[in-house]
């Protein structure tokens, strides 16, 4: 008997839950599905900007590191060309030098001849 009033009162509430339904008023549960499926496309359209952002963000590491390399090649041959300069340059003082000193001998040489 009270095995009986046990399932009767479980059968009867049952019953119940099933017509009182989950509790959430079909209308709050569209607004709420309605929200979720925009805020998911939301995320999409984020989601597609980070990648196309990332992809751009990509492209400017590759630039830089490319004008990187230019830079460190200009650098190197810039330096090439000063030793090449210096060089030059302390040869055309060393010539300059022995002009210098010819053109002394050369006066001393017509000054002598002139007396």
């Amino acid at each position: 008997m009270k095995n009986m009033k046990l399932v009767a009162v479980i059968c009867a509430l049952v019953s119940l839950a099933v017509l009182a339904g989950c509790g959430v008023s079909k209308d709050k549960y569209d607004t709420l599905l309605n929200e979720k499926i925009v805020l998911e496309e939301k995320v999409n359209v984020l989601l597609r900007a980070k990648g196309a952002l990332k992809a751009e963000y990509d492209n400017l590491l590759a630039e830089k590191m490319a004008v990187s390399a230019r830079l460190e090649t200009a650098l190197s041959e810039k330096a090439a060309m000063k030793g090449e300069y210096d060089k030059i340059l302390d040869e055309k003082i060393s010539i300059k030098a022995a002009y210098d000193k010819l053109l002394a001998e050369n006066r001393d040489m017509q000054d002598r001849l002139s007396r």
